[in-house]
């Protein structure tokens, strides 16, 4: 009999202090409507999830990757520039088809999903124009030191912070869905309890 008085008051003492968390969390929510909605489609969700998750971890490697080159800059001939630039643009490139793919199945995704996709979609752009941009100035000059006084340097630190946006953007949104789904089965969950 104490036990179940223990246990009972510990499950009220959780929900108490779960509750205000829970109205603190609801906000931010608010502006992107519901987590879940009824004209979902869950294949698509699901699909929507996955292509979110790579292009997440591609940004990630295209701010690895124009990392190394700000660090080398001057270090490396404009060949070897010319050539990690072209696999960056690789990387931008799929994933603006993973951004197609998306905006192609936009009716079908989570309210938090299409919020993302648009928070998403001037990251990348952004990204495309400094890519060709350093791209085009790394063409017009073939020597490492004159690339350096172009507006080279600005192109890189520009890929470098959307990239770093956009994995920020994908990483804060899909943790905070994740800790919301948790908190409503944790709610439903000690709802089913006290019944």
């Amino acid at each position: 009999m104490r036990r179940n008085i223990g246990t009972t008051m510990g499950l009220t003492i959780l929900v108490v202090l779960l509750m205000p968390i829970e109205m603190l969390l609801a906000s931010p929510i608010n502006s992107m409507g519901n987590v879940a909605s009824r004209h979902t489609n869950w294949y698509d969700v699901d699909r929507a999830s996955n292509l979110l998750n790579q292009m997440q971890n591609r940004a990630f490697r295209v701010r690895r990757q124009v990392a190394r080159l700000q660090a080398q800059e001057v270090q490396l001939g404009w060949q070897v520039q010319a050539d990690k630039l072209s696999r960056t643009k690789r990387d931008i490139d799929v994933i603006g088809r993973d951004l197609v793919r998306l905006d192609q199945i936009k009716g079908k995704l989570e309210p938090w999903q299409k919020h993302l996709l648009k928070s998403i979609t001037p990251e990348l752009h952004e990204m495309v124009y400094q890519e060709d941009a350093a791209i085009h100035t790394g063409d017009a000059r073939e020597s490492r030191f004159a690339l350096a006084m172009t507006q080279y340097p600005q192109n890189l630190g520009m890929i470098y912070r959307n990239a770093s946006k956009m994995v920020r953007n994908i990483g804060a949104t899909t943790q905070y869905v994740a800790a919301r789904e948790k908190m409503a089965a944790l709610k439903q969950n000690t709802a089913t309890r006290r019944s």
